[in-house]
């Protein structure tokens, strides 16, 4: 197994047509947006379309890189 040597982490900020934002709620910090750490090997959009999936469930696409 290769271990990462920089931890990267993307989150999402999902809105439906009418303007809501996702919020998933986890067990220690409460609701937040969702997202994580990349996987080694992951890109930016794959890991944070992935997170996205894992935490709620729901199949996004990406707009656009809000920033880094």
């Amino acid at each position: 197994m290769k271990f990462p040597t920089h931890i990267v982490a993307a989150a999402g900020c999902v809105e439906d047509k009418d303007g809501n934002i996702l919020l998933v709620k986890t067990h220690h910090r409460g609701w937040e947006i969702p997202g994580g750490q990349i996987d080694v090997g992951e890109n930016l959009e794959e890991g944070v379309l992935r997170e996205i999936l894992e935490e709620s469930g729901i199949t996004a696409t990406v707009r656009r890189l809000v920033g880094v």
